[in-house]
């Protein structure tokens, strides 16, 4: 039986900026966002001061498909899961039929 697998970077990475409101300051992390980046999170903080603080992490977007055999699916499924790079995630596992 033959698998493939999506999957996909798990680093990520940190951006912040600084504005007078949080949607200004979203939209200075938004421009900051690479090409073939995701924006995963933002978190705004107001220190004293009065000023936002924009923090955000982003991922890699780019996935990869890989394959894997074994007689069965369960043997599949699992060599698949041993072809993962460190810090990659599988996303899904689909049998090739």
């Amino acid at each position: 039986m033959k698998v493939r697998g999506l999957i996909q970077s798990s680093t990520t990475q940190e951006l912040t900026a600084e504005a007078d409101d949080a949607g200004s300051a979203r939209a200075l992390i938004e421009a900051q966002v690479p090409d073939g980046f995701d924006l995963l999170q933002v978190h705004n903080a107001m220190p004293r001061g009065g000023r936002v603080i924009a923090t955000a992490i982003i991922r890699e977007s780019a996935v990869q498909e890989i394959e894997a055999e074994g007689p069965d699916y369960a043997s599949a499924r699992d060599a698949l899961r041993a072809k993962v790079p460190a810090e990659h995630l599988l996303l899904s596992i689909v049998v090739d039929a």
